[in-house]
């Protein structure tokens, strides 16, 4: 049961007191009182700690300043993270269920009398206008499922206020990622000195949550102004602290077998804590060479063979946002459910899809190592490759501008005629007609071709 609706069920209470306890801004007040009553705790707990308990007196008042503005810090730091949350239960959803259903029949995913009716007056092409208005239309109950209910029937006056009934149980992890975000900020502020010099494992730590912190912070931000914010995201920001705490700590031991007794952090461990909570995998593969060498077993590789960074246009934002969704490397992301992708991370679709037709290209070409591919990228001899080499294959088709599955399909609409230039740019020809012959028969580069051809026609003149 959602906090608006308990207010509201409660009796004796005067019509306008009822309205007002209905409405979203009261209760969004209501959300950031409590991110403030547990900041408030931390830092009350954190001052016990510091100074009553051990000295049974408040600390002397020349350190008060001091005090004061680290508490600021703390509550600011921990508090505008989860204040994006409540900014966001604000925002109308009404423009997302349009956007995801012009979106639907643009690809084609689906008979047009099985996917919802379109917004009223949208001409984003003349087949575009039939479709169900179905309460019990599966695409319609995604939505509602992951954005709240009835959602996709709200009308377009601003003054409702009613787009979002937010239960307890989901705003757990947005009050649990604003607590562990004050303790772990009360604990680098209790001490700042490990900033010049550290000193112990314990400063290890604090510099790997400085680094989850930055990546934490920064990727809120992006899903804010994308639309893209759900308490989900709170509860993989914790998850990320967990784990970019326990890889540091394990770090420490290599560190520490690396140096003699008795000598300081270096600043070296330092940096790799902070890059480590930025990139948590970068410990994770630091980990699995130094277990491979003392075991001399070989250790289960933790990168795929197609990762998502190969694909233009996928920074570490878009692949940390994908693999949330399960999408992995680029075999998950051509067998993936592309309307859940589109509806949970709210990706621009033309980039997903073009994602997409380029991961199934690549998918059909052996796997590549990224430096090896970088340095033939570069110029460096090749003369030693075989000339069906993933590498040569893909530097070749990328010379003469085919980059997607798409691409390839248009220059070679005839797989047994491939043009002077195809034969010319150093691939092999029976590989180029066996490649164009599986992914001309691709049944899942469907909503590609429709997405591409189905576009906003151009205006009569």
């Amino acid at each position: 049961m959602s906090i608006g609706k308990q207010a509201v069920g409660a009796p004796g209470l005067p019509g306008r007191v009822r309205d007002a306890l209905k409405s979203s801004v009261i209760y969004r007040t209501a959300v950031a009182a409590w991110m403030n009553v547990l900041i408030g705790v931390v830092a009350v707990g954190t001052v016990m700690l510091a100074h009553v308990i051990p000295q049974q007196t408040f600390p002397d008042p020349e350190v008060w300043a001091e005090g004061a503005l680290k508490l600021f810090g703390l509550w600011c730091l921990a508090f505008v993270p989860g204040w994006l949350y409540v900014r966001f239960l604000g925002l109308r959803a009404g423009v997302l269920w349009a956007e995801y259903v012009l979106h639907l029949h643009r690809m084609g995913w689906d008979d047009k009398a099985n996917l919802p009716a379109p917004p009223p007056g949208a001409t984003a092409g003349s087949d575009i206008v039939t479709g169900t208005a179905a309460e019990s239309n599966v695409y319609r109950q995604k939505f509602d499922a992951y954005y709240g209910r009835r959602v996709s029937s709200l009308g377009a006056d601003p003054s409702d206020n009613d787009n979002f009934r937010v239960s307890v149980e989901t705003l757990f992890p947005v009050f649990l990622c604003t607590t562990v975000l004050a303790v772990g900020w009360a604990a680098v502020l209790w001490d700042t000195d490990f900033v010049l010099t550290p000193s112990g494992p314990w400063d290890a730590l604090k510099f790997g949550f400085l680094g989850a912190y930055a990546f934490a912070i920064t990727m809120l931000i992006r899903r804010f102004y994308q639309s893209d914010l759900r308490p989900s995201a709170y509860a993989g920001v914790v998850l990320r602290i967990v784990l970019v705490l326990l890889i540091v700590a394990v770090l420490h031991q290599f560190f520490a077998l690396s140096s003699a007794p008795g000598t300081p952090l270096s600043n070296t461990e330092m940096v790799t804590a902070f890059v480590v909570g930025f990139f948590p995998l970068v410990g994770l593969q630091a980990l699995q060479r130094v277990a491979s060498k003392a075991l001399r077993v070989v250790v289960p590789q933790l990168s795929p063979d197609y990762p998502l960074d190969q694909l233009d246009g996928l920074n570490v934002w878009y692949e940390a946002r994908l693999t949330e969704e399960g999408v992995e490397d680029m075999q998950n992301l051509t067998t993936m459910n592309l309307v859940d992708v589109i509806l949970h991370t709210r990706v621009p679709v033309g980039r997903l899809v073009d994602w997409v037709d380029q991961a199934f290209l690549l998918i059909h070409l052996e796997p590549v190592d990224r430096k090896l591919l970088a340095a033939q990228r570069a110029g460096a001899p090749s003369a030693c490759l075989d000339p069906r080499s993933g590498v040569r294959t893909r530097i070749a088709l990328r010379r003469v501008g085919i980059r997607t599955a798409t691409d390839l399909l248009k220059a070679m609409p005839e797989p047994d005629a491939p043009s002077d230039a195809m034969k010319n740019s150093g691939v092999d020809v029976d590989q180029l007609r066996v490649l164009a012959t599986v992914l001309g028969n691709e049944e899942a580069l469907a909503p590609v071709w429709n997405w591409q051809q189905n576009g906003v026609p151009a205006a009569a003149s």
